[in-house]
C-alpha cells in the first residue's frame, strides 16, 4: 500500500506539473488584440509566448502534441493505477487533492476555443445594451472594443435561452469588466463540475451503484474534460448536470405520494437542460420511460429492459448529434455528451467496449486542433483532416481489439 501511495502521489504531481506546463502554453494562442493585464513581467511574458510560438507554427503544434500526449500518457497511468488496486479515500479529501492538481487550469488562457468571449458578449448585450442576442449579432455594436478580439461575431447566440440567462450571474458579478468577468466565468465552469459530481452521486445512488475514486477519476481527470471545461469553459456541463439529475429523480420514486412532484420537479430539469443546449431533446424518451416507469407499465418487459440499460442508451444516444453537419463531426467539447457517463459505465463489464471507444475518442478529439494550429486558418483542407484525425479513433479501437484478441490466442496456446 505504501508503494501504491508514492506511486499515485508521484502520478498526480506529474500530471499537476504537466497542467502548469499547459498552463504556460496556452497564452501562446493568446488573441493578438487582447492584453490581458499592462502589468510589465506578465507583458514580456506574454510577448515572448507570441513571438516564440505563435508566428512559428510548426514549433506550437510540436508543443501542443508533446503536451497532449503526455498528458494522456500520465492520466491512463492513474486510471490503470486506481483500478487495479482497492484505493479509498474520503471524498472531501479527493476533492481537496483534486482541485489542487486541476489548479493551473483556471489560471491558463481559452487556447483553443474563443467561445466563452461569445458568452460574456451575449450577456453584454442583454444588460449593457439591453438587446436580445438570439436576434442581434455582435457585429451590430461596431463601437464595442470587445469585438477586437471575438471570432464569431457574425452570427446570433447559438445556445439556448437558459443559457443567456445563466450567463448573466458571472457577467453581473464582474461589473461588466472584462478580466473579471473572464475570470468568473472560469469559475463558473468549475461550479458545473461541482454541480455534476453530485447529479452523478445522486443518480448512482438512486441505481444502487458504488462510485470509487476509480470512477470518479476515469471522467473528472480525463485530459479533454478538463481543458475542455476548465481551460475553453465550455458550458456542456450546465447541460448535462440538470439532465442527469433529472434522471436521477424519477427512478424508483418509493413514496407514492411524491410520484407527481418528483417526475414535474424532474420535468423542469430536462427543460433546463434542453434550454442551455437542444441536443438533451434525444434524452427525452428514456425520460419518459423512466417516468412511466412509476406506474402501471413497469411491468411491461420493454421498461425493463430499458431500465437495465439506460446509462448506455443514454451515453449512445447522445453520441447520435455528433454524427451530423451541425456538429462539424465532432467539435472535441461535445464528446462531454456522452462521456459524462463514463463513471456509471465502467461499473457493467458488458459495457467496456463503449468506454474504451470513449476513451480513445477523447484523445484523438484533443488532435484535432493539430491541423488549424499547423496553419493557423482552416484553408489547406483543415476541416477534412480534423475530422480524418478525430475519427481515427475507429481504426485505433479495431486495432487494439485485433491485437489483444491475438494475444489471447497466443496465451491460450502457452
Amino acid at each position: 500500500m505504501k508503494l501504491f501511495r508514492s506511486s499515485l502521489t508521484l502520478l498526480f504531481i506529474i500530471y499537476f506539473l504537466l497542467l502548469t506546463v499547459y498552463l504556460l502554453f496556452s497564452y501562446s494562442l493568446t488573441a493578438p488584440n487582447l492584453v490581458l493585464n499592462s502589468w510589465g513581467p506578465y507583458w514580456n511574458f506574454q510577448t515572448f509566448m507570441w513571438e516564440t510560438f505563435f508566428n512559428n507554427r510548426q514549433l506550437l503544434s510540436y508543443s501542443y502534441i508533446l503536451i497532449i500526449l503526455t498528458l494522456f500518457l500520465t492520466y491512463f497511468f492513474i486510471i490503470n493505477l486506481l483500478k487495479n488496486s482497492k484505493f479509498k479515500i474520503q471524498n472531501s479529501k479527493f476533492i481537496v487533492i483534486y482541485l489542487l492538481v486541476i489548479f493551473p487550469l483556471l489560471l491558463s488562457n481559452n487556447a483553443l476555443s474563443y467561445d466563452v468571449f461569445n458568452y460574456m458578449f451575449n450577456a453584454k448585450e442583454v444588460i449593457l445594451y439591453q438587446a436580445n442576442p438570439h436576434l442581434q449579432i455582435p457585429l451590430d455594436f461596431p463601437q464595442d472594443d470587445w469585438l477586437r478580439f471575438m471570432h464569431n461575431t457574425h452570427s446570433v447566440a447559438p445556445y439556448g435561452y437558459g443559457w443567456t440567462i445563466l450567463s448573466l450571474i458571472p457577467y453581473s458579478l464582474g461589473m461588466g469588466k472584462f478580466l473579471p468577468t473572464w475570470v468568473l466565468f472560469r469559475l463558473f465552469s468549475l461550479f458545473s463540475i461541482t454541480l455534476l459530481f453530485f447529479s452523478l452521486r445522486f443518480l448512482a445512488k438512486k441505481l444502487d451503484i458504488k462510485l470509487s475514486i476509480y470512477n470518479y477519476a476515469i471522467l473528472f481527470l480525463n485530459p479533454l474534460f478538463l481543458i475542455e471545461v476548465i481551460s475553453n469553459s465550455h458550458n456542456d456541463l450546465w447541460m448535462m448536470a440538470p439532465a442527469i439529475a433529472a434522471f436521477a429523480l424519477v427512478i424508483k420514486i418509493q413514496n407514492p405520494e411524491s410520484r407527481i412532484k418528483n417526475i414535474l420537479l424532474s420535468g423542469i430539469l430536462l427543460t433546463f437542460s434542453i434550454s442551455i443546449k437542444m441536443a438533451t431533446l434525444v434524452l427525452v424518451p428514456v425520460w419518459l420511460i423512466l417516468a412511466l416507469n412509476n406506474f402501471k407499465f413497469s411491468n411491461w418487459n420493454l421498461f425493463r429492459i430499458l431500465k437495465k440499460n439506460l446509462i448506455l442508451l443514454s451515453s449512445v444516444a447522445l453520441f447520435i448529434p455528433l454524427l451530423t453537419e451541425r456538429s462539424k463531426q465532432f467539435l472535441p467539447w461535445y464528446l462531454l455528451w456522452s462521456l459524462v457517463w463514463i463513471s456509471l459505465l465502467i461499473t457493467n463489464k458488458k459495457t467496456k467496449h463503449w468506454v474504451n471507444l470513449l476513451l480513445i475518442f477523447s484523445f484523438t478529439a484533443m488532435f484535432r486542433y493539430v491541423p488549424y494550429l499547423w496553419y493557423g486558418n482552416y484553408e489547406a483542407n483543415v476541416e477534412l483532416w480534423q475530422k480524418i484525425i478525430t475519427w481515427s479513433a475507429i481504426p485505433i479501437f479495431l486495432l487494439v481489439l485485433a491485437i489483444l484478441k491475438i494475444y489471447k490466442s497466443f496465451e491460450k496456446v502457452k
